[in-house]
C-alpha cells in the first residue's frame, strides 16, 4: 500500500522544482531534511589553473542562480515550516554559500547544533600553489527546538567506543557508487551520507531530500529503512537515481 505525506507519496522522487514541492509538505511532519543544495559556483565562477588554462569546476545550469540569496531564503524557510519539533536540517556547503547559509537558519529561528567538516582525504591539488588545496566541505546541523536526534551509541560505535569528533574523513566519491551514471557534486553514500542518517534519524523516520541529484541520500534512506521523499528537477539524474534505488545493493 502506497504511504501518503499529505497530497505526495512517500518513496518517490518528484520531478518539481524545491520551493515548489515543499509547499506540498505538511507543517511539522519531517524528521530530518538532508539537503546538498547547489552552492551557486556556477555563478560567482570557481577555477582550477593548469598549463596557464582556467578550468571551472562547477558549470551547471542548477548551480548557477540569477538571485541565489532569495532562493537559498525560501526553501529554509520551508524547511522549518515541514520539520517537526525537535527535527534537524543537515545542509552542506563551502565558502561561496555557506556563510549565508548560516546567517539565513538563525534568522529564520533554526538552532545550529554544529558544523560537522567532511576533510576529502584525496581532494584535487591547488595547482598553482597560490592558496592551500581546497579539502573541505561542510555540513551544518541545525534543529527545530529541542528534543533533536543525535544517536551517541552509534557515535560511539565508529570511535572505540567514544564519541566522534565534529570531523569525517572520507575520500571523493568512489567509481562503484557511480557505476548507474555520474553527477558533478556527489557526494559519497557509504562513509558519509550513511553515518549522517544513522546520527540523527531512526528507522521509519521521514526523511526529505529537496535535491535528488543522483540520489546518494535517498538511497542511503532506502537502505537504512528511513521513509523518505525527494524533489529534483533534472529528469536525467532522477533517471539515474531510480535506477540506483532499483539496484541498491550496487549503488
Amino acid at each position: 500500500m502506497k504511504k501518503l505525506l499529505g497530497s505526495l507519496e512517500l518513496n518517490r522522487i518528484y520531478q518539481l522544482d524545491v520551493n515548489i514541492g515543499m509547499k506540498l509538505i505538511p507543517d511539522n511532519s519531517i524528521s530530518l531534511i538532508l539537503a546538498d543544495p547547489p552552492y551557486n559556483i556556477g555563478k560567482k565562477g570557481s577555477y582550477l589553473e593548469a598549463n596557464n588554462k582556467k578550468f571551472r569546476t562547477v558549470k551547471e545550469d542548477w548551480d548557477t542562480i540569477d538571485d541565489f540569496e532569495s532562493f537559498t531564503y525560501s526553501w529554509l524557510e520551508e524547511s522549518y515550516r515541514v520539520l517537526k519539533p525537535g527535527g534537524s536540517l543537515l545542509t552542506y556547503g563551502t565558502k561561496h554559500n555557506i556563510y549565508m547559509t548560516g546567517w539565513f537558519i538563525e534568522k529564520i529561528g533554526f538552532q545550529i547544533r554544529t558544523e560537522y567538516t567532511w576533510y576529502k582525504t584525496n581532494a584535487a591539488p591547488c595547482w598553482t600553489g597560490r592558496n592551500p588545496t581546497e579539502s573541505t566541505e561542510n555540513i551544518i546541523w541545525a534543529s527545530k527546538g529541542n528534543g533533536w536526534t543525535y544517536n551517541l551509541n552509534y557515535a560511539k560505535s565508529l570511535n572505540d567506543g567514544k564519541n566522534i569528533r565534529n570531523v569525517i574523513m572520507k575520500s571523493l566519491t568512489p567509481p562503484r557508487e557511480k557505476k548507474q551514471g555520474k553527477h558533478p557534486t556527489q557526494k559519497p553514500l557509504e562513509g558519509l551520507t550513511d553515518i549522517l542518517l544513522n546520527l540523527h534519524t531512526n528507522e521509519g523516520d521521514i526523511v526529505l531530500v529537496p535535491f535528488c541529484g543522483s540520489g546518494t541520500e535517498v538511497v542511503g534512506a532506502e537502505l537504512l529503512r528511513r521513509q523518505w521523499i525527494s524533489f529534483e528537477t533534472n529528469p536525467e539524474y532522477i533517471v539515474i537515481a531510480n535506477k540506483r534505488l532499483d539496484n541498491l545493493y550496487i549503488a
